[in-house]
């Protein structure tokens, strides 16, 4: 399975975040520095996970963001899937030849249901 660049950071951010489970917050200014990663890109990221209810943010001095949730309920399938909130992804839709008699579509349906299904079973605390 290949991550791409948004949900690879997204799943580093919410490990991140784990770790501290809610206790203390962390600044996206010390994750980019810490991890190469653009400032403005984190913010959109951070964006789509808290349009999920995955993060919080924390006003003020030492703020920062926290998971919103303890990280056992929150599922690695929620962290990929976060960014479907933001961008309204819809699956790419595949015209087979063979229409309803499709092997290949029906093979990437189950699996990507298979995927999907086991991701959903995998929490961030089992992932960290």
């Amino acid at each position: 399975m290949h991550f791409q660049k948004h949900e690879h950071y997204a799943l580093l951010l919410m490990g991140e975040l784990a770790r501290r489970n809610g206790v203390e917050p962390l600044s996206l200014t010390s994750v980019s520095r810490d991890h190469g990663i653009s400032l403005p890109f984190l913010k959109k990221i951070v964006r789509s996970l808290r349009l999920a209810g995955l993060v919080q943010s924390k006003e003020g001095f030492g703020g920062g963001y926290i998971v919103a949730r303890q990280p056992e309920s929150i599922s690695i399938w929620e962290i990929l899937s976060s960014f479907e909130v933001m961008h309204d992804k819809k699956p790419e839709s595949v015209v087979c030849p063979l229409n309803a008699s499709c092997l290949p579509q029906h093979i990437r349906s189950i699996v990507s249901q298979t995927i999907q299904d086991r991701l959903e079973r995998i929490s961030l605390k089992e992932a960290i």
